[in-house]
C-alpha cells in the first residue's frame, strides 16, 4: 500500500512538472525566435528601475517581473492547483503603499511567470515570501529556457526555507542568463515557483538587470 501512495505521489509530480513545461512552451511560443543555443528574446522594452531591497543592504537596482506584485487580477501569471491571488502585501509593501495583494500557493500547486527577458545584465531574481504551513515545507523555484530547437528545459534556481513570517529571499542566480552567446543577445524565459509539503505565499517578484554594468 505504501508503494502505491509513493507511486501516485511520484506521477502527480511528474504530471505538475510536465503541465508546467508546457505550459511555459506555449508562453515562448509568442516570443522567441531562433538563436545560437537558446532562443532570442526580442521586444524586451525598457523596463522600470528601483531599489527594492535596500532595506536589506542590497542597493543594486532592480525591475518588477510583470505581474510579480500581484495587484491586478489578469497579469499574465499561470496558476495551477490552487494558486491564486489573496489580500495580503508583504508588510514592507516596495512596490507601492497602496498595494493590498500577494499570491498563495498551497500544497501541490504551481504559478509559472509570464516571459521576461534575461542576458549578462539579468543574472539575479529575488522576491519575498512567507511560509503558512507545512513544517518541513520548503519553496522550489526554477527557471524555463527555451533550446533552439524548440524545447522548454526547466532549470533549478533555489530553495526558500521559512519560519511562517515574510522576509526577503535571499539573491538567486538565474543560469539561463549565461546561455546566450552573442554579446548582448537576451533569452526569453519564465519562473516557475512550486512549495513542496505545505502552503507558501510570494510577493513582489523582481530581477536585478544591473549586476555586472
Amino acid at each position: 500500500m505504501e508503494g502505491t501512495s509513493n507511486m501516485n505521489g511520484f506521477m502527480r509530480r511528474a504530471l505538475i512538472a510536465a503541465a508546467a513545461a508546457m505550459v511555459a512552451a506555449m508562453a515562448f511560443a509568442s516570443t522567441a525566435s531562433a538563436g545560437i543555443l537558446t532562443a532570442s528574446a526580442g521586444n524586451c522594452g525598457d523596463e522600470t528601475l528601483s531599489k527594492p531591497f535596500a532595506g536589506w543592504s542590497d542597493y543594486a537596482n532592480y525591475k518588477l517581473v510583470a505581474g510579480g506584485n500581484f495587484e491586478a487580477a489578469h497579469a499574465g501569471w499561470t496558476l495551477r492547483g490552487g494558486a491564486a491571488r489573496v489580500s495580503g502585501n508583504e508588510p514592507w509593501k516596495v512596490g507601492g503603499s497602496g498595494h493590498t495583494k500577494s499570491l498563495r500557493l498551497p500544497a501541490g500547486s504551481t504559478a509559472i511567470s509570464p516571459v521576461a527577458c534575461v542576458g549578462l545584465q539579468e543574472p539575479t531574481l529575488r522576491f519575498f515570501a512567507r511560509k503558512q504551513r507545512g513544517l518541513l515545507s520548503t519553496l522550489a523555484v526554477s527557471v524555463y529556457v527555451e533550446t533552439s530547437l524548440g524545447l522548454v528545459v526547466p532549470v533549478p534556481i533555489g530553495v526558500v526555507f521559512g519560519n511562517g513570517t515574510w522576509k526577503a529571499t535571499p539573491r538567486m542566480l538565474i543560469v539561463a542568463n549565461l546561455l546566450p552567446l552573442l554579446p548582448g543577445d537576451r533569452t526569453p524565459v519564465a519562473f516557475g515557483f512550486t512549495p513542496l509539503l505545505g502552503d507558501w505565499q510570494i510577493d513582489d517578484v523582481y530581477v536585478d538587470p544591473r549586476r555586472f554594468s
